[in-house]
């Protein structure tokens, strides 16, 4: 059993890191806490096994939208029982300053994974747009084949020359509705 003191440093507060660092943590064993600091550092306190604190250092240290853990750095000292039975959690002002800090932290990790979306979602458009113009091609060559068709299939060319308008009606009012999204 050993103690350890991690600062962790990087655009790692208003992203939901915290509470990323406690699934990790409680799934390795360790008991501790993760705190938020003025400085833009996530502090962390913990103990346990030290290849389980070890495995803990090398899950948390990430990069994805929202998180860049710049670095991680980690002192050990001998474990006191501090956090026997407490769990792991995060440790926050008990104060109504406290209150306001965290109900700010969650309205920025929200800003931050709605942007994350926004930009999903314009990728995803992007995407559509390529399929509609494949859709358009493909529908005017198969346009001028329908007339052909007329004179061998008779009752099937009207049915595929209706499904035709009909794509083409689709293809407009989904281009409503996504003008229609991007404009609110």
């Amino acid at each position: 059993m050993i103690k350890a003191v991690l600062a962790v440093t990087g655009d790692v507060q208003g992203a939901g890191y915290r509470s990323y660092l406690i699934r990790v943590a409680r799934k390795l064993g360790l008991e501790g806490y993760v705190e938020n600091l003025p400085n833009g550092v996530v502090n962390v306190v913990c103990e346990g096994q030290k290849e389980k604190i070890e495995e803990f250092v090398s899950k948390i240290k990430i990069k994805n939208e929202v998180v860049e853990v710049e670095n991680i750095n980690v002192k050990y000292d001998k474990p006191t029982g501090e956090f026997k039975g407490k769990g792991f959690i995060i440790k926050v002002e008990e104060s109504f300053k406290g209150l306001i800090q965290e109900m700010f932290q969650g309205y920025a990790t929200s800003e931050k994974y709605f942007r994350v979306g926004w930009g999903k979602q314009d990728e995803m458009l992007g995407k559509q747009d390529k399929m509609l113009e494949k859709q358009d091609a493909t529908i005017e060559v198969i346009g001028t084949r329908f007339d052909k068709t007329d004179e061998k299939y008779g009752d099937i060319s009207k049915t595929m020359r209706e499904m035709h308008n009909d794509l083409k009606e689709m293809k407009n009012l989904f281009a409503k509705l996504v003008n229609h999204i991007v404009k609110e």
